[in-house]
């Protein structure tokens, strides 16, 4: 079995003629009301549908011209490309408003305007090219290193199941698992409803019709193992519907949304969308596995049960066989290429959310340490490099900022006044005149000022003093 390779799903470079043209779209949109930056009350939305900040003020610089790579998507233009593209891919879903009053309507109907999904439909394509193109060239180069699907399914579980185990073992040593499962689950079960509708949007495009239904993958619908993340969620307090958590979402995790939702408007490559549910179902099964043996408690609970590992897989497996077969039979000569190439974009997605998700757990569960590291950086700046690069921010009280990222390493020093600095769903780390932290590149923050007023500096500390730092914790490490 020898499938040919079909054309790239996603190429950045034909549309960067169009870039002085959508940039201004992009702003457009984002200046809707639904999208403007959090107040202090937003940090959670309360099962708010039609209220997504988007940190519009960050598209006054962010100049969407060199596409994203499998290196930054953890950075300040995946995040923003991803809540655009989110809310984009969500104009068209119906949901019930807060209350049923003439402003929440009038809300309601805003933000399905025709306007709001006008503007979408036009930058829609621009921005998935722009972050999916790294996508499409490392999927064609693990098709073109070989092997086959059924390998690339064994890869990515095996690869899902070890992060996840590793992850949770991490967390329980440094007493951090039951606030590491809660961010856990609001990237996974609180996109889950998101990832659904991808999947059912493409079910009723017909992407699934050519294939019995009994082999195939999870179709947006019931799936057996949910009731298992459903309690897991319940016991980590994830308890409110989409996107309540919205702040908290990290760019990688709605990237593996994102790129469903894409793959659902390729009505001509409908086997990508197949490989694609594949991965996604491979995913949610490697966690659920890992779950039941870090968290044996959630299993327990009502409407859970233990599963059997090695049924569930060899259940994947065997629908994944007949659905080869039936392709290999049945479908046009590129079909198995497609299927592949979907499986694989999901891995390559995959691979860097693990990365992603890994590096802001390891910086939220040793947050003391990284206090402590501030400290140390800050004495050096004073010793060696005192006009360090930096920025400097006078807030008023009560001004919360939406969680954003920084392309680079630096720490928050307050000067003046008080905050309350959190990158994750309950945790408020108190910071007062003289405090300070280190955020590292990538890492998901935010910060409310609760004094009067809060002067604080955010020095740009270089790459090379964060290994030199890191490097130094290794060599302590294995000297104890």
């Amino acid at each position: 079995m020898n499938p040919s390779l079909p054309h790239s799903l996603f190429d950045f470079e034909p549309y960067k003629a169009q870039r002085e043209e959508i940039l201004p779209l992009i702003k457009q949109f984002a200046g809707h009301t639904a999208f403007r930056s959090a107040v202090v009350e937003e940090l959670e939305l309360d099962e708010d549908f039609h209220r997504r900040p988007l940190r519009p003020e960050d598209l006054e610089f962010l100049k969407f011209q060199r596409a994203i790579t499998a290196q930054t998507v953890s950075r300040l233009p995946s995040l923003a490309t991803n809540r655009l593209l989110l809310s984009i891919n969500e104009l068209a879903v119906s949901r019930p408003t807060m209350k049923d009053t003439p402003q929440e309507r009038e809300r309601q109907r805003l933000f399905h305007s025709d306007l709001n999904n006008s503007l979408g439909m036009r930058i829609r394509p621009y921005l998935e090219h722009y972050g999916f193109s790294y996508v499409s060239q490392a999927a064609a180069a693990r098709v073109n290193a070989g092997g086959n699907i059924e390998e690339s399914v064994d890869a990515l579980y095996t690869q899902e199941l070890r992060f996840w185990t590793d992850v949770f073992k991490l967390l329980g040593q440094r007493g951090y698992l039951e606030e590491g499962l809660r961010f856990i689950l609001i990237q996974r079960w609180s996109l889950r409803p998101s990832q659904g509708i991808a999947l059912r949007r493409a079910a009723a495009n017909g992407y699934f019709d050519a294939l019995p239904t009994a082999v195939l993958p999870w179709d947006g619908g019931a799936w057996p193992l949910d009731a298992t993340l459903r309690a897991a969620a319940m016991f980590a307090g994830v308890n409110r519907r989409q996107h309540s958590y919205w702040q908290f979402y990290l760019p990688t995790s709605m990237h593996r949304v994102n790129l469903l939702y894409a793959l659902a408007n390729r009505p001509d490559r409908p086997y990508v969308m197949v490989g694609a549910a594949y991965g996604a179902e491979i995913e949610s099964l490697a966690l659920v596995v890992a779950l039941q043996h870090a968290c044996p408690q959630v299993a327990r609970m009502p409407g859970c049960s233990v599963i059997d590992e090695r049924q569930v897989v060899a259940d994947l497996k065997a629908r994944l066989r007949n659905a080869l077969a039936e392709t290999e039979a049945h479908a046009p000569g590129d079909a198995l290429g497609e299927l592949r190439l979907g499986l694989e974009a999901v891995a390559s997605v995959a691979e860097r959310g693990r990365w992603d998700l890994g590096e802001q757990l390891r910086w939220l569960s040793a947050l003391e340490n990284y206090c402590a590291w501030a400290k140390d950086i800050d004495a050096r700046i004073q010793r060696e490099c005192p006009n360090i690069d930096r920025e400097t921010f006078v807030e008023p009280r009560e001004m919360c900022s939406t969680t954003h990222v920084h392309n680079d390493h630096r720490l928050v020093v307050i000067e003046h006044g008080d905050m309350i600095f959190w990158g994750n769903l309950g945790m408020q780390l108190k910071m007062t005149v003289g405090d300070m932290v280190l955020i590292p590149d990538g890492r998901l923050h935010g910060s409310t000022v609760v004094s009067h007023e809060c002067t604080y500096h955010q020095p740009i500390i270089p790459d090379e003093w964060i290994q030199a730092l890191l490097s130094n914790q290794v060599r302590q490490a294995a000297a104890a």
